[in-house]
């Protein structure tokens, strides 16, 4: 194929087989000569085995929604370092088109340069093993908040349940029904959405910088057994303001609807609506379960720095979360394990559950807070709250340590309970709760206010019974009695 027609292919958007450019020699020597770059001119351009776009600006809008560039076969390999792709629209509440859009292709791989102004950056349908990385997808759609810093717009609240919905917002990677496919140092900021999974499996998800958005960093749609690692999904907030505080469904990190057995590890998810969020929310969407939440850091959250509602068998473990309204929100959640965590300086409370049950909370560390651990039940004819295992926690510095409230058949085992205002707060639904073993330092109140509970076999710091029993309110059970010292404190 010679110069001239090759040109003509490009400029009708054909794809170019990957072995013209491999034939070409470089003089008698019979060497390869570099593979010539591919100079885009509009959208829908197919292009399949190696293909090199020429460094450089390129200007092309997408309005049919099919991709500036379209994949056309499996082992595509795009290199775009050096490329700028931009649809040249200036709104970004009015993005619409791909920039790169692959349907059903195995092992495409897409790395280096930007793509902006699209509503997906990078869309990929199907297909197993792909590999995008080191690709800059930053200023993708994002709606156009209609909140003021003075007065919030119930419009700007998000649809997580309406997957539909949702797929019109875009992002700047978008994985839907893919296998296997690895991203790596992405960077996809300033948009609505960073990076979106909808029923995508086995994806390795690793060393991203989806910050900086008004929506999610990242977000699962019945997507399971994917890999979320060291990734950077801080300040994903709306709807914050000094003068309203409402989140909007704003998350560092979001998963839905079936979005099963998931990995989740050393992300920063600090600074956002909600840090981590997992919502099964009945009847609009099913649970979410086994998903392993490890050693992220969710600070400084606007509402909760991890919430997990309506779903079970989740385990949150060695995570930070941090000057959050609420540590850990649970609401509806069964079967769950939250321990080893760190968290300093709630507003609210450490740890809440509202209608859950049957869930370990174990050796956190809680400081500061309203509440440290709160399980309650507040509707009777709701779920009931019920056989939690709370042991050997730390909880420092809150107004009220362990608050059960009506909420039975709870084991309280090994916490050391010090400078609360009031340490284990139990109503008449809890009197048959196990309490032991446990090391009630001081409280600026009450060390235990029930209304019948056998407290016998704890530690106290009040140097004997009588001094213990002034600072208990109701009929409580102090015998046998035994000093802090015994327990080494």
């Amino acid at each position: 194929m010679n110069v001239l027609l090759a040109a003509l292919v490009l400029g009708l958007g054909l794809t170019v087989p990957a072995t013209v450019t491999d034939r070409r020699t470089d003089g008698p020597s019979g060497r390869r000569a570099a593979a010539p770059c591919l100079r885009l001119s509009r959208a829908g351009t197919l292009v399949s085995g190696e293909v090199k776009v020429c460094p450089g600006r390129y200007r092309i809008a997408d309005p049919a929604e099919r991709g500036v560039m379209i994949v056309n076969g499996s082992g595509t390999r795009i290199d775009l370092t050096g490329v700028t792709l931009e649809s040249g629209d200036s709104l970004p509440e009015r993005f619409v088109g791909i920039g790169i859009a692959t349907r059903g292709a195995d092992s495409v791989t897409i790395r280096g340069g930007r793509v902006r102004g699209y509503r997906y950056g990078i869309r990929i349908e199907g297909g197993r093993g792909h590999r995008v990385s080191g690709v800059n997808l930053s200023g993708s759609r994002a709606q156009a908040l209609r909140s003021t810093p003075e007065r919030f717009d119930e419009a700007d609240w998000l649809d997580i349940f309406r997957p539909d919905t949702f797929e019109t917002y875009g992002a700047g990677l978008y994985l839907r029904r893919t296998e296997r496919a690895q991203v790596t140092g992405i960077i996809a900021r300033g948009s609505q959405n960073g990076i979106g999974l909808f029923e995508s499996r086995e994806a390795w998800i690793a060393d991203n910088d989806v910050s900086g958005n008004s929506g999610w960093g990242i977000h699962l749609w019945k997507s399971s057994r994917n890999t979320i690692l060291r990734n950077d999904a801080s300040r994903s907030v709306r709807c914050e303001s000094p003068a309203y505080r409402r989140g909007c469904d704003s998350a560092a990190l979001l998963l839905r609807h079936e979005s099963d057995s998931n990995l989740v590890s050393e992300n920063n998810l600090t600074r956002s609506g909600d840090g981590f969020f997992l919502s099964g929310h009945r009847p609009l969407v099913q649970p979410s379960i086994g998903n392993l939440v490890i050693r992220n850091d969710a600070s400084h959250a606007f509402h909760n720095a991890f919430e997990s509602t309506f779903s079970s068998w989740n385990s949150f473990i060695e995570n930070r979360a941090d000057s959050s309204d609420y540590g850990f929100w649970l609401g509806y959640s069964r079967a769950n394990v939250v321990r080893g965590n760190i968290i300093l300086g709630s507003r609210t409370a450490g740890i809440a559950i509202e209608h859950g049950g049957e869930t370990t909370l174990a050796e956190n560390t809680i400081i500061g807070g309203e509440a440290g651990i709160r399980l309650f039940a507040p509707r009777p004819e709701d779920e009931p709250s019920t056989d939690y295992r709370v042991d050997d926690n730390t909880i420092a510095q809150v107004g009220r340590g362990i608050v059960l409230e009506r909420t039975s058949r709870s084991r309280i085992r090994g916490n050391l309970f010090d400078g609360v205002g009031d340490g284990l707060v139990v109503d008449g639904a809890g009197s048959g709760s196990q309490v032991a073993g446990n090391v009630f330092l001081s409280a600026r109140r009450w060390l235990i206010d029930a209304v019948e509970l056998d407290a016998g076999g704890n530690f106290w710091g009040p140097p004997d019974v009588a001094q213990a029993q002034r600072q208990v309110r109701g009929r409580v059970v102090l015998q046998p009695y035994r000093h802090a010292q015994d327990a080494g404190y």
